[in-house]
């Protein structure tokens, strides 16, 4: 069944001008879900009736002429990590089967008070800990463009769910580019404001010093309304000719062909549009990735120990792999957070003379679910430092970064990846706009709610 408005805006707009109501709207999104979910399994838990109780009130409200906020009467999702109360959140873990949160975690009481209805749960890799969304315990979420194809994660669950049109958008988390990861796998807008603007309280930790909380959506523009209800504007910060900085070296020494000939492609769009480009070459960071999970391994192995020693059977088996990790040693600890801050130092250099920097989100399309490694110009790879390459530096560095949807290689979505310096936020959506305007929108994923096969 085709909605009534596909976007996030294009739904708030219609709501306003009285062309539909919230209780309609949520129908039409419960509709989607009932028709995809055998195919997709975005969904942990589907509030069907708590949505049709909060869509009643906030329609009859709306006949009233009351608005609760900029969100009023939008159907979305949000990411199984984050606390809702009176709602099933396991945080994809058997571990927390019988968890139903008494308080809302923060972020999603920001939504409820921006008038947003809350369609369920999106499904997440095990404790957030992975890009794959393929648990071993609820069964994996697959890739809306292609079953069989993980979607990305953690959030994928969310990624899935907007790409597919079964919500309107999501609230998802971003640890090493758990947002950013699955909208470009998937085919959405995925984007991670500055460090702190939305705040992680109830919301489960995996790695404290690089955890975010972000968005996904259909569109740039939905992307920047759902984090303006919850973090707030920042001040104007729209360059009418954007500086853009194209990441070289470490950052495109490792992409799938598919990927690359994608990205040579947006950048004769932006040369063509005369947008100033310059080449920005970053050293090689061969310990970068490998880094970044590393301080993950340290800080979610220490939340986890207790609950792994006490019963190794509720981890599924990579995540029990890394609880069983040998704790590196001080020196190599140190080798790898030197790694991060050239990482990052490098970023910082690019950005004091670029408004943003571009590369892919990620450097391959998405693989067969169960895939542990991928194969790139004939070298094998391990998956989870591929998929994180490219986003995780971002989240050493609090740095605003989205991925943008920009074409289908081999019938799979690839994302470019806009970032900017701290509190550059709205320079980085703005970057993204542009490439969203100049790229055509990928073609739906479904037919007649039916996901292809």
């Amino acid at each position: 069944m085709p909605l009534p408005a596909e976007t996030a805006t294009a739904a708030i707009a219609a709501i306003a001008r009285g062309e539909i109501t919230p209780a309609e709207l949520t129908e039409h999104l419960l509709s989607r879900i009932e028709a995809t979910e055998p195919d997709l399994h975005a969904y942990a838990t589907v509030t069907a009736e708590r949505a049709r109780a909060e869509a009643a009130a906030l329609s009859a409200e709306a006949a009233r002429g009351v608005r609760r906020g900029p969100l009023h009467g939008l159907p979305i999702g949000i990411k199984d990590l984050i606390d809702t109360a009176g709602v099933p959140t396991r945080y994809g873990s058997p571990r927390f089967g019988d968890h139903v949160p008494q308080r809302d975690a923060s972020a999603v009481r920001g939504l409820r008070r921006a008038g947003a209805v809350l369609l369920g749960k999106h499904t997440t890799h095990e404790l957030a800990w992975g890009g794959r969304t393929d648990s071993p315990f609820f069964g994996p979420t697959h890739n809306p463009y292609r079953r069989g194809r993980i979607p990305g994660g953690s959030s994928g669950g969310s990624a899935a769910s907007v790409a597919a049109g079964s919500s309107l958008g999501a609230l998802g988390s971003d640890t090493a580019g758990s947002v950013r990861i699955p909208a470009a796998l998937s085919g959405c807008v995925g984007f991670k404001p500055t460090r702190g603007r939305i705040p992680l309280d109830g919301v489960l930790p995996l790695a404290p010093s690089l955890d975010h909380l972000g968005v996904l959506a259909r569109t740039v523009d939905d992307a920047a309304a759902l984090t303006a209800a919850l973090a707030g504007p920042l001040p104007r910060d729209h360059p009418d000719e954007p500086r853009v900085g194209w990441l070289g070296g470490w950052y495109d020494a490792v992409l799938a062909p598919e990927v690359r000939a994608v990205l040579a492609d947006v950048r004769a769009l932006l040369d063509g549009h005369g947008v100033r480009v310059t080449d920005v070459v970053v050293p090689d960071q061969p310990l970068m990735p490998y880094a970044a999970l590393e301080r993950i391994v340290r800080e979610a192995g220490a939340f986890h120990r207790e609950a792994f020693e006490r019963d190794p059977a509720l981890f599924g088996p990579d995540i029990a792999e890394l609880m069983r990790k040998v704790p590196p040693s001080a020196a190599e600890t140190e080798r790898h957070e030197a790694a991060l801050r050239r990482s990052t130092a490098a970023l910082r250099d690019a950005l004091a003379a670029h408004d943003v920097l571009v590369s892919a989100t990620v450097p391959i399309l998405a693989p067969p679910i169960g895939a542990m490694t991928v194969t790139i110009e004939g070298r094998e790879w391990p998956i989870e430092p591929m998929l994180t390459r490219l986003t995780s530096p971002c989240n050493v560095a609090g740095l605003p970064a989205i991925s943008v949807p920009v074409a289908l290689a081999d019938g799979l979505p690839v994302g470019l990846q806009i970032i900017g310096a701290a509190m550059r936020d709205e320079a980085v959506l703005r970057v993204a706009r542009l490439v969203e305007s100049l790229t055509p929108p990928l073609p739906s994923p479904f037919a007649a709610g039916r996901s292809p096969r």
